[in-house]
């Protein structure tokens, strides 16, 4: 059994166990801002949500990924921030000037 007095080797060998006997893939925010988590969250968003009628080829924008962090941050209770990060329904109004058949919708 291993002891750790710090967070980060405990994090780091939990990683390459997972890695390594579990087969895990993927990557890895290794010491991650708030920044680089919204960012990992928005990309995960665009990944599940890339079919035309929705996000379609094209990722959120900094506009976008803001409507999608206020409706969050308005929930009511810690329980429903909770339900729209993990799986709930966001609705936003698209602002990617690429996206043209969805701009303004």
């Amino acid at each position: 059994m291993y002891e750790y007095e710090h967070e980060t080797p405990f994090e780091r060998d939990l990683v390459n166990l997972l890695i390594s006997e579990k087969g895990w893939e993927g990557g890895v925010i290794m010491n991650p801002t708030e920044e680089d988590l919204i960012q990992n969250w928005a990309n995960i968003i665009f990944e599940n949500n890339r079919q035309p009628t929705r996000l379609g080829d094209f990722p959120l924008t900094s506009g976008e990924i803001n409507q999608l962090l206020e409706q969050i941050n308005n929930a009511a209770t810690p329980l429903q921030k909770n339900e729209l990060i993990t799986g709930g329904e966001l609705m936003i109004v698209r602002d990617n000037p690429d996206h043209r058949e969805m701009l303004g919708q």
